[in-house]
């Protein structure tokens, strides 16, 4: 069903209107009947993102916060102490809950690299609604024989969308050098975290020096990818670091327990 519906949208997007009429589009996140100038999404599910967006949540580590407290860099949240992403700032679209989860699951694991156009202007309106400095898009990278096997990289497909949307620049600097089991199959943090030990690495190149680099990606589930590609660019001679490094995803997850008063840090 999944291969059909992505032969009709390419039909449809070559401007086909007998092809709309006989198969009609659908959202990607509900299945229910779209118009094609909703661009893949219905209404609905529009508005459900967009409520998704307006929460409010801590820019330092993205875990959801209350509706009256503001937290970031200067001002963390209690569950920054277990969850830190090693970038100074993150951006997110929403949680890893419906219609969010559905559309990252299409794009990362059900072979729909077209997702990443539905999901990029998300991702675009959670950073520039942190007004903050934007120089460069780097994508999170996928081992090659990774990325051979699914065919493309989703973080490269999302950063490639926003760059076309906000014509920010996006380089392919970061490599990752280690392949590592899938991060999805590991639920532990420190298990993540070794994993992803030594796994990526960045070319010395002055196109990041002083830069305001943004690490783009799918999930954000215990930090440990975004950790470890940020140590790679802090692994660079002094001269060509960036001047900081951020990160854009479409969703965080939630489970990462807020640490209880009283108890040892770990």
């Amino acid at each position: 069903m999944s291969l059909a519906r992505a032969a009709i949208r390419t039909l449809t997007r070559w401007g086909s209107p007998v092809v709309e009429c006989v198969f009609p589009c659908t959202c990607w996140a509900t299945g229910t009947p779209i118009a094609r100038a909703d661009l893949g999404l219905s209404p609905d599910t529009r508005l459900a993102i967009a409520r998704a967006i307006a929460w409010p949540y801590c820019t330092r580590c993205g875990s959801t916060t209350g509706p009256f407290t503001t937290h970031g860099a200067a001002n963390p949240c209690p569950r920054c102490a277990t969850r830190n992403l090693g970038v100074a700032h993150l951006a997110r679209a929403g949680t890893f809950d419906p219609p969010l989860s559905i559309l990252v699951k299409k794009l990362k694991f059900e072979r729909h690299p077209e997702v990443a156009a539905v999901l990029a202007p998300f991702i675009y309106q959670a950073i520039t609604l942190q007004q903050r400095a934007v120089d460069v898009l780097i994508p999170v990278p996928l081992h090659w024989r990774r990325k051979l096997a699914r065919g493309y990289n989703q973080s490269e497909e999302l950063a490639r969308a926003v760059a076309r949307l906000s014509h920010w620049p996006m380089h392919n600097v970061l490599r990752r050098i280690k392949r590592t089991p899938e991060q999805s199959h590991t639920q532990s943090r420190l298990q993540r975290i070794d994993n992803l030990r030594g796994a990526f690495a960045c070319r010395p190149t002055t196109a990041l020096a002083g830069k305001h680099v943004w690490l783009i990606d799918d999930v954000c589930t215990t930090g440990a990818t975004l950790h470890a590609a940020a140590m790679a660019f802090r692994r660079l001679p002094k001269a060509h670091r960036p001047a900081s490094i951020n990160a854009g995803v479409a969703c965080v997850t939630d489970w990462t327990p807020v640490p209880q008063e009283g108890a040892p840090e770990r």
